[in-house]
Formats: structure tokens, C-alpha cells, sequence
């Protein structure tokens, strides 16, 4: 009897494509590993084969905090279903929700949100430091309340400053503060630029949803300022950024933050005296957060290991 007869692997493989796209998995997993790295780089300025002890640990963190934005990606792929299935560049995760349906991703919203906080708290406990179930919390409290009520998406600018301070401060600075990190004014200033770039690729990432997020009804700090002014801004705060590597004595993180910056100025080029769906269109098709943010992130890593 031929087992394999019996097996759908073209649902299997629709089902496992939606689990990934839900997630956010293929836009996020390379930057969120560089952030591990870029944490380790800021507490201990040493390659990563010198902080073997600390492996198991990390690999512990690193999934608490996968695990926690995760759910946060699935709330907003429920919450936001119908005003994705809208946006043509974000069709296919409307698509993903209909393919595993929608009780079904409640409850794979609820174990992420479990074995997340499970984690954050293992970890707490086992290094005896309560700070760390601080941060699982409110990453995962304001992974929710970034698509539920009171809605943090449609916070205008305060959505930007609290997504970023989540990036910074509940995904890089736990990593550093699981190896030991003493703060002092290096610390402060490299942390700021981090900061600073981070929220310039979330800014731009909005951006490219301005249209589609005013023709749904939702009310966003890029529908506020503009498209064009949003990527100026995105390209300013990146431009800040390189300054302050420079500063700090990293030239290779703030060069290739500077391309970064000017990356964004081409991305303005391109989208002056067009209406606001075809610029919402056109840095769509330019903008991928997935390589920015990887691109960023990867040029400060490196910057920092060198």
C-alpha cells in the first residue's frame, strides 16, 4: 500500500507557507538573529565564539522573544484580515488566514503567547533576574495592543516610538544584559543610533501602507505627515544614526548607515509629485523591511565586530 498516496503535500505545503507568512517570519527571522548579535557585540565588543557559555541561554531568549513577536504578528493578520485582503501587497497574508483559518490561529496566538511568557520566565528565574519576564511582558502586552484596543497602530508617532523601544530594548538590550553589560556613555550613544535607524525602517515600512490603510478607515502618523515627508524622515533619522556610529568610533557601521540614508533619498526621487497610492505602491515595490532591516542591522553588526 502507498502510503504517501493518502498525504495532501500541496495543503501541507499551503498550510506551512501560511504558518510562515502569518508569523512574519519571512520578512523578520534575519534581523531579529543580527539583533542577537548586535547585543552580544554591545556587551562584550569580542567575537561570538567567545561567549560559549552563554549559548543556551541565548537560544532560550532568542526563541522567548520570536515566540512573543510572533504572536503579535498573528494578532495583527486577525485583526487587520480585511484591510490586508485589500492591499495588494499584503493580500497574501489575508490569503494565509483564510487557508488555516481564523479559530485555528487563535489558538496558535494563544501557545505562542504561552510558551513565550514560559520562557521570558524560565529564564528570569534561572539567571536570577526578574527583569527579563519585565520585558517578555511587554512585548508580549504591546505586541496585542498593536492591532486591539487601545490599538497602538493608530497611535500616530507613539506607535514608531513604542515598536522601536520594543526592537531596542525587549529584543537587543536583553541579549546584552544576559552577558553581563555595564552601561556607560558608549553604550548610551551606540543604543540611541540603534534607535534611530530602527525607527526610520519602521516608519518607511508604514508608509508603504498609507493609501490602503486610508482607504480602510484606519488612522496612521504616515497618513498625518505624508509619504514623502515619511520617508525623509526615515532617511533623516538614519543619516543621525550614521553620525553617531561615526561618533562612537565605528566608520564601517556609519558608512554603510549612510547608504542606508541615501538609499532612502533615491526611494524620495522616485516618488515626488506622484498621488498617494502611487507612492504608497512605489515604495512598496522598493521598500522590503525584510532586507532594510537586515541590510541595517547587518552593516552595525559587522561595524562592531571589526
Amino acid at each position: 500500500m502507498n502510503v504517501n498516496s493518502n498525504i495532501d503535500w500541496k495543503t501541507i505545503s499551503q498550510k506551512t507557507r501560511g504558518l510562515a507568512q502569518v508569523n512574519r517570519l519571512p520578512e523578520t527571522i534575519s534581523y531579529n538573529i543580527i539583533y542577537a548579535v548586535i547585543g552580544i557585540n554591545i556587551a562584550t565588543n569580542q567575537p561570538i565564539s567567545d561567549v560559549q557559555g552563554y549559548i543556551n541561554n541565548l537560544m532560550v531568549l532568542f526563541v522567548a522573544m520570536m515566540m512573543s513577536k510572533m504572536q503579535a504578528s498573528v494578532a495583527d493578520a486577525l485583526h487587520d484580515y480585511r484591510v490586508d485582503k485589500e492591499n495588494p501587497e499584503k493580500s497574501y497574508i489575508a490569503r494565509s488566514v483564510q487557508i488555516l483559518g481564523e479559530n485555528n490561529l487563535y489558538s496558535l496566538l494563544a501557545i505562542e503567547l504561552t510558551v513565550g511568557l514560559s520562557l521570558w520566565g524560565w529564564l528570569a528565574f534561572g539567571t536570577d533576574k526578574p527583569i527579563f519576564l519585565l520585558m517578555g511582558a511587554l512585548v508580549a502586552i504591546f505586541g496585542f495592543v498593536y492591532s486591539y484596543p487601545p490599538r497602538i497602530k493608530e497611535l500616530g508617532f507613539l506607535n514608531h516610538i513604542v515598536t522601536t523601544g520594543v526592537d531596542v530594548f525587549c529584543a537587543i538590550l536583553p541579549v546584552s544584559l544576559l552577558i553581563g553589560l555595564r552601561f556607560n556613555q558608549e553604550t548610551y550613544f551606540l543604543l540611541a543610533a540603534i534607535f534611530l535607524y530602527i525607527l526610520g525602517y519602521h516608519i518607511a515600512h508604514q508608509a508603504a501602507d498609507t493609501y490602503f490603510d486610508r482607504q480602510s478607515g484606519l488612522s496612521t502618523f504616515t497618513q498625518q505627515i505624508g509619504v514623502g515627508r515619511s520617508i525623509l524622515l526615515s532617511a533623516a533619522t538614519t543619516i543621525v544614526a550614521a553620525i553617531f556610529t561615526w561618533l562612537g568610533g565605528y566608520p564601517i557601521s556609519a558608512i554603510g548607515l549612510g547608504i542606508g540614508g541615501l538609499a532612502y533619498g533615491l526611494l524620495l526621487w522616485q516618488i515626488v509629485g506622484k498621488s498617494e497610492k502611487e507612492k504608497s505602491l512605489t515604495v512598496s515595490r522598493w521598500f522590503s523591511i525584510s532586507l532594510w532591516a537586515t541590510y541595517l542591522n547587518g552593516v552595525v553588526a559587522v561595524g562592531l565586530l571589526l
